[in-house]
């Protein structure tokens, strides 16, 4: 059934972290465009009904495809129908992507603290992809993140840990996760030291980002 305000878009990929959170990547059928930090809604129909969420985005715009962080939520209303999807399966996406949840661009702040927890890390990740793309493009002044990332168990980090450590090389990020442990040295600016230093100056480091969850 097509519904006005929807694009059908096909699961391309997906990767299962546990079995309550996965990595999903749609292709949808007609054009998009948004600002990383938004999000989309994602609607799977049910005989009449079309049972829809909105999740926010891990994909840059850049990307020819929108890329989901999503937890299983067993009573949930929609993510068990996710759970049921195989590749080429197909969801319905809504065409406009929308959300306030954006790096600032008015107050000129260029320094940036971000926190999240497990899936909360989605837009911190398409903010980070958009810029590195930005930068190997055309060049020009980095803004610097400070991303701080909870989780209970390893795997809750998904494949975005190990993204976001090497992207850390670049020189403009610094990514602290709970394994970062006091004195011990990760890749590129992956320093536990940095939360010291960015709490002693906390209005130039902090900006509109605080966090997803």
């Amino acid at each position: 059934m097509s519904r006005p305000n929807f694009y059908r878009a096909e699961l391309t990929e997906r990767i299962d972290f546990s079995q309550d959170l996965g990595l999903f990547k749609f292709r949808p059928e007609g054009p998009f465009t948004f600002r990383p930090g938004q999000y989309a809604t994602i609607g799977i129909e049910d005989g009449d009904k079309l049972i829809q969420r909105p999740y926010s985005i891990v994909s840059s715009p850049y990307e020819p495809f929108l890329e989901f962080f999503v937890e299983l939520v067993p009573e949930g209303a929609l993510t068990p129908k996710i759970w049921e999807l195989k590749v080429g399966d197909s969801v319905l996406i809504r065409n406009r992507i929308v959300g306030a949840f954006t790096r600032d661009e008015k107050s000129g702040a260029t320094r940036h603290l971000a926190a999240a927890t497990v899936t909360g890390i989605a837009p911190f990740l398409s903010m980070v992809r958009s810029q590195r793309i930005d930068l190997r493009r055309d060049g020009g002044k980095a803004h610097e993140f400070l991303i701080v990332q909870g989780a209970s168990r390893s795997w809750e980090f998904g494949v975005y840990k190990d993204e976001l450590l090497e992207i850390a090389r670049d020189g403009w990020l610094t990514y602290i996760p709970p394994s970062a442990a006091p004195g011990k040295t990760l890749p590129g600016r992956a320093r536990p030291a940095a939360l010291k230093t960015c709490s002693e100056n906390m209005p130039i480091c902090m900006s509109s980002i605080i966090s997803q969850q």
